[in-house]
């Protein structure tokens, strides 16, 4: 067990109701998920966290820019190396389309969302989940020299080398959302909120002092600086 799932674990005993932004996300997937469902995974590189989500459909996708990390995935039935805004699928192709941790790398966002949305079925859905420009921890994280950002999340996160990219922030905000997806002809589902206080919490005087920042972010005036967006668009 990581650090992070430590004081995620202690955060949920003391708020039962509240769940990791990838277990909301994971959920609204595997509701949207069936045998027959298109999907692509934008972004997808090495991880299994999503691997029951693509075992449960034959038309399972993964792009991703980074030849490497797409090599070490052993559960996407189609890989290709490549980027999104530039995807290599006919039009109307896929039911869902799928991004965690993407967003806030995307040079160009509102190409990558065309793309997306030309890909996408008639109805189809765009699902994603990315960090919030808002919040405290983006702003540490901005402060911070890229060179020392693989250091602090295998310390604190377990992730492994060469397993961290350059953040761009070009979209990661509600408002920009709405107004880049809005202007290519997205309808906005829903967008949730998720607070975390596990991303500053080294030690147990920073949990307390983070689950204090998150009682306050709980009021409804402040809840666009939660950490998380979790987003679903329909074309």
């Amino acid at each position: 067990m990581t650090k992070q799932d430590y004081y995620r674990n202690l955060y949920h005993k003391i708020k039962p109701s509240w769940n990791d932004s990838s277990k909301l996300y994971y959920d609204l997937l595997n509701s949207s998920v069936n045998s027959e469902t298109k999907i692509l995974d934008v972004g997808c590189g090495h991880g299994d966290f999503l691997k029951t989500i693509h075992d449960k459909t034959i038309h399972s996708y993964g792009i991703d820019p980074d030849e490497q990390a797409l090599g070490k995935n052993k559960f996407i039935k189609n890989k290709i190396v490549g980027s999104v805004e530039k995807l290599p699928f006919e039009d109307n192709f896929f039911d869902l389309v799928f991004s965690s941790w993407v967003l806030e790398h995307l040079p160009d966002p509102k190409s990558a969302f065309s793309e997306i949305f030309r890909v996408l079925k008639p109805n189809g859905k765009v699902i994603f989940l990315t960090p919030n420009v808002w919040n405290y921890n983006v702003w540490i994280i901005r402060l911070i020299p890229e060179r020392f950002h693989e250091f602090f999340t295998k310390k604190l996160y377990n992730r492994q080398e060469n397993d961290t990219y350059t953040k761009q922030y070009k979209i990661n905000s509600i408002k920009k959302i709405e107004k880049v997806l809005g202007s290519i002809g997205f309808k906005k589902e829903k967008i949730i909120m998720n607070g975390d206080p596990s991303y500053i919490s080294f030690n147990n005087f920073l949990f307390k002092f983070a689950c204090f920042l998150e009682n306050i972010l709980n009021f409804k005036i402040l809840n666009f600086m939660k950490v998380h967006i979790i987003g679903v668009f329909k074309k």
